[in-house]
Order: C-alpha cells, then structure tokens, then sequence
C-alpha cells in the first residue's frame, strides 16, 4: 500500500475545521475574561438597575445606591453581580455538556463533514442573537446567545476530533488529530487579543462585538466546509457506500489505490467484538467488492455493558477528568495575584496574560512533531510528571506569600511562582492539552467512535463546571493549598495511564482495539502485549483475533468440501 501524503485536500478540510469550529471554543473559553468590569457594569445597570459608577463609590463609602443601608445592602447587589456574571460562563457549560451528550448522535445521523455544517449553524445563531445586547440593553440575549455557542462548543470538541483523525494518514495522525487543540489554543489567545486589551475592544460599548465576531468563522466553514470530503470511514463503514467512500480517498489521496484503503476498513469491520464473545464475519473473498454492509447501530448504553470496551472508556473518560482537574484554571487564576505581588504594575497584567496564551500556542505548536517521534504515551506521562511537580512548586509558593509577613521575600516568590506558571503550561500543553481530544478516536473502533467521544466529552464539561463552581470557595477556604487537590487527581490518574495505556502510534484502529480488549489491569509496555481473561497460558488479543479468524475460514472450507 502506498504511503499517503499531504495533499492540498487533506490541507484545506483539516484547515477550515480547526478555523471555523475548533478555534471558536478556545476564543469563547475566554472572550469574557478581559471585558470583565465592563459586562459586570453592563448588568449592574440593567438587570439590578444600579449605575455602575455608584455601585462603585458607595461601595467604598459603605452605602448603598440610595444611601440608606451601609455595607450589607452593597455586599448583597456585589453578590448578585457576581453571580449574574457567573452565570455567562455557566450557561455556556451547561450547554456545551448537552452538546457534548448530542455528539454521538450527530455525527452518526449527519455524518462527521456533515455534522460539523449543521453545528455551524447554532455558532451563527449564538453570535447574532448576542450582537444587539448592548444596543438594546436587554441582558438575556446574552445568556441565550451564551446557550447556542456553549452547544456549539461541546458539539465540537468531540466531532472535529472525529473528522480530523478519520480523515488523517496513519503516520501523521496524531499531529493532525492535534490540531484540534493548537486551533483551540490559537482561538484562546485572539481572544485576549480581541477582547483583553483596552487597544482593542475591551470597551464598554465593544465587547458583545467580540462576542458576536465568532459568527463570521463559521458562515466561512459553512460556504467552504461543504468542498471538503466526508470522511471516507463513516461513508464506507457507517453507511456502507462504497463507492462514494471510493470517491472521497481519491480526493484525500489522489495517486493511491482506494481499494487498498477499503480492504483496510473490510479487514477492522470483520473482527467486531461483544459483551465476551468475539465474532469474525464472512472472509472478504466471499464479499463483492461493489458491496458493504454498513455497521449495526451502536448503542450508547454498550459502552457499559461490552466487556471489550472497558479499558477503551476508562482510558477516553479517566483523560478527560485528569486534564479538566489538573489545576490549569487555578493556576492562571493565581497568576494575577502573584502578578500584582511581584511588583507587576496592573497595566501590564493583560500583557502578562497574553505572554501566557502565546507560550501556550508555542508549546502546541512543538508538540505535533513530538507525537508522532515519541508517541503519544511518552508525551502523555513525561510532561504531565513536569505538570504534578509544578504543581508542588506553586502550592508552596502560594502557601509562603500568604503566610510570610516580609515584602521582599514576597516579590521574590511570587516571581518563582510566574516561572513555574510557564513550567506547568509547558507540562499541560504538551501532554494533556494536546491528547485528550483525539486519544478517544484512537482508542474506539468505527462503530462505538461516536458514542465514546459524547460520553468522554460530556464528562469533560461537567468536570469543567465542577472546578468552575468550586474554585472560588475552595479558594477562599484554603488559599494555595487548593493546588494538592488537583495534584491529588493528577497523580492517581498518571499511575493508572503508565499501567495501562498502550502506545498508539502508528498502529490501526482495529490493533488498539484488540489490544484493549478483555485486558485484566494492565500493563505499560510499549510493545502492548495485552493477555486476554484465560490465564497466564493465554495468546495475546491480536494473535486470538487471528487464530480465531483462521479458524473460521478453515471451518467454511471444510462445509464446501463436505
């Protein structure tokens, strides 16, 4: 088989993906962050109907907007505010998990190409009802253009995973299943740059344009997406069109002999396993290659019930928890503390926060040739060790600038605790920043892909939303020691995924997946050699696959004789 290549195909539909879809979640991660005080004005003025200018001085004189009640009636409207702002980032969460719960159905009956023009338009929809918010001073439209965008988001972080490793040469897909996140780190940091700098439009008449910009990616992925191929899996194995599948390799492929590929995706779909008893289908020989019998129908609720899918689900929804609970919105958190400690003027604060975003782009960027030289477990274990250390590291440092009484012995720890800052994104981007979104899709043969990644990625969110309620009162009670909660997970988690994890780097889909099944706990060699439930005597998985393939053969020719 001939070895695929980069072409402009392939090119183009990774591209406007990442442009249109995956990089409108890392913008709406954090288009609210710099406008703070403006949007918090905004809803002061029109929702508790105090003038933000009053708010402000009568807070400080210990009144309220009328005068009459000092300090409980400001710290009640403060509370309110707080909790109206919250709100924002809250209904994009919530949203973003019923979208993320929606994925496995989307892409199924849409397709992977499909779905991803279909999701375009609640992108667009968010975007337009949020514009006039300003303008009309009705505050609703807000959350409610919030709700579309956050299912919006939780629809894309699963199904352009899909799309982009579906579509990607073995050799190269874990880079290209990695742009996913660099799209999503690119999006976080135009963000700061549209929204964060009083340069740009962190203004209190501009910031709902930031927000409304969002639309204009997607109505450009929805004029150009629908010029890219489906994918050629979901075409061949989920619908069993083969001749369009044919189609669209010679599109990603040109050069290449599409029956090579689909001979490919014959060979995954004759060994499918469930609930504890594998199954070989008819030997390809004996199935018109004009024909495919697209895959039975998945159920979501197989993902608890098949014995070969449950080192696959703890796999797909342990990553997501270990990177959402790992402390990375903690420490960024953190950082405009130890920033003002440092002796960093308020100013320049956002400018720091940017420095932040671009290490983190830089640090992406790094790692896409790393995936595919060292694999995805080393880049998964050795940076998220760099991760947990610098997690210690910051703890005490947080812990000694609350405690000590010295100003200089201040400064200098808290400018320890911005080196570490840098340390600990260089840990996260380069292992769970970048692996979580498209391990899923390694891990999961063609039919149960899309059910994983609406689990996997439903839990993502509501772990999101955990550490977004939490923090703040976790915080408050128990200032830098809060960093050992999240090492707490992070090292758990570490251990389990060097005991159990395989390599898989260029390796098929259907090798993970016998590699996976029916393991006992575990073992962390890279050669993979997993043992079946049989005993100590027992043949590794692909080699029973074979055997128990071989035998099926062996039995029909022996029926034809007969």
């Amino acid at each position: 088989m001939a070895k695929r290549t980069v072409t402009p195909w392939l090119i183009l539909s990774c591209f406007i993906t990442c442009f249109g879809s995956s990089m409108l979640y890392g913008y709406n991660i954090s288009v609210f962050n710099g406008p703070k005080d403006h949007i918090m004005c905004f809803l002061s003025e029109n929702l508790l109907q105090i003038p933000c200018k009053d708010l402000s001085k009568n807070a400080e004189n210990g009144k309220d907007a009328n005068g009459t009640a000092p300090e409980t009636a400001v710290d009640e409207a403060g509370h309110k505010l707080g909790l109206y702002y919250s709100l924002i980032m809250t209904v994009w969460i919530v949203f973003g998990a019923i979208g993320a719960f929606s994925t496995g159905a989307i892409s199924n009956f849409f397709g992977r190409r499909n779905g991803l023009l279909f999701n375009n338009a609640f992108m667009i929809a968010g975007a337009i009802i949020s514009a006039p918010t300003v303008a009309t001073k009705i505050p609703y439209l807000l959350y409610i253009g919030r709700a579309f965008i956050g299912f919006n988001c939780g629809v894309t972080i699963g199904l352009a995973s899909i799309y982009l490793t579906e579509i990607a040469p073995i050799h190269i897909r874990g880079a290209i299943g990695a742009c996913h996140q660099l799209a999503v780190t690119i999006g976080i940091l135009v963000a700061f740059v549209c929204s964060g700098l009083k340069q740009t439009m962190n203004h209190e008449d501009l910031w709902i344009v930031a927000q409304a910009l969002t639309g204009v990616p997607a109505i450009i992925s929805l004029i150009v997406l629908p010029f890219c191929p489906e994918s050629p899996r979901f075409l061949f194995m989920n619908k069993g069109r083969i001749e369009d599948a044919k189609k669209a390799l010679e599109r990603l492929y040109p050069g290449d002999n599409p029956e090579d590929y689909i001979e490919e995706m014959r060979q995954e779909m004759q060994g499918t396993c469930s609930a504890g008893e594998c199954a070989v289908k008819d030997d390809a020989d004996d199935v018109p290659m004009a024909a495919a019998a697209p895959a039975k129908k998945f159920h979501f609720v197989q993902l608890f019930t098949q014995a070969d899918l449950r080192m696959p689900v703890a796999i797909a929804v342990g990553i997501q928890i270990m990177q959402q609970l790992s402390g990375i919105n903690a420490v960024m958190s953190y950082s405009s503390t130890m920033m003002e400690t440092s002796g960093i003027h308020s100013d320049y604060v956002p400018y720091v926060n940017l420095g932040f975003s671009f290490f983190n782009v830089v640090c992406t960027v790094a790692s896409l040739p790393l995936l595919e030289k060292f694999g995805r477990r080393t880049l998964l274990l050795v940076p998220s060790a760099i991760l947990a250390v610098s997690l210690v590291v910051l703890c005490a440092s947080a812990v000694v600038v609350s405690e000590t009484q010295s100003p200089d012995v201040k400064r200098i720890v808290s400018i320890v605790f911005m080196g570490f800052i840098f340390v600990y994104i260089a840990g996260f981007a380069f292992g769970l920043g970048t692996i979580p979104g498209f391990i899923v899709a390694e891990v999961f043969r063609q039919e149960p892909r899309s059910a994983a990644y609406s689990l996997s990625q439903g839990v993502q969110w509501i772990s999101n939303l955990i550490v977004s309620t939490t923090f703040v009162n976790l915080n408050l009670a128990i200032q830098g020691y809060v960093f050992l909660i999240y090492l707490s997970v992070v090292v758990p988690f570490w251990i389990f995924f060097f005991v159990c994890m395989p390599e898989t780097k260029n390796r098929s889909f259907d090798d993970i997946a016998n590699d996976l099944a029916f393991t006992r706990l575990c073992r962390g060699a890279n050669d993979a050699q997993v043992i079946e439930d049989g005993g100590p005597d027992a043949k590794p998985m692909s080699s029973n696959m074979s055997l128990l393939k071989a035998d099926r053969i062996e039995k029909k020719q022996q029926d034809t004789v007969a």
